[in-house]
């Protein structure tokens, strides 16, 4: 058995979540849209993640970026390890895709970034 607390309305009401090998089973939820939240958060938590990307010639050193949809809990630290090791170019438009993988998961930048030119 899981308790946790609904986020899916402001009541907040305190969720009790118990499955056996067929059925997911909820109780306390006040509204219909409760079992839905508890059936997902039990089976499969998803959470929309934010990262900073680095930026390469631009005038600032990161851009904020976040996932374009939802993704499972246990693709956020993947995810952020190899955003880690991501560089890219300047100049960089909010909303731009930043990075896209074979599985179709897409970070998208939630702020412009400008070029910096080079005087020598």
């Amino acid at each position: 058995m899981k308790e946790m607390t609904c986020a899916a309305c402001p009541k907040g009401c305190k969720l009790r979540v118990d499955s056996d090998l067929y059925e997911v089973s909820v109780s306390g939820n006040e509204c219909a849209v409760g079992r839905d939240y508890a059936v997902g958060e039990y089976t499969n938590p998803v959470r929309t993640a934010t990262f900073n990307v680095r930026v390469r010639g631009g005038s600032a050193a990161v851009v904020s970026a976040i996932t374009a949809r939802p993704i499972s809990l246990v693709k956020i630290l993947p995810a952020s390890r190899l955003l880690k090791k991501l560089y890219v170019d300047a100049p960089i438009k909010e909303g731009q895709v930043l990075f896209s993988s074979l599985l179709g998961e897409k970070i998208i930048a939630t702020s412009s970034v400008g070029k910096v030119e080079k005087y020598e």
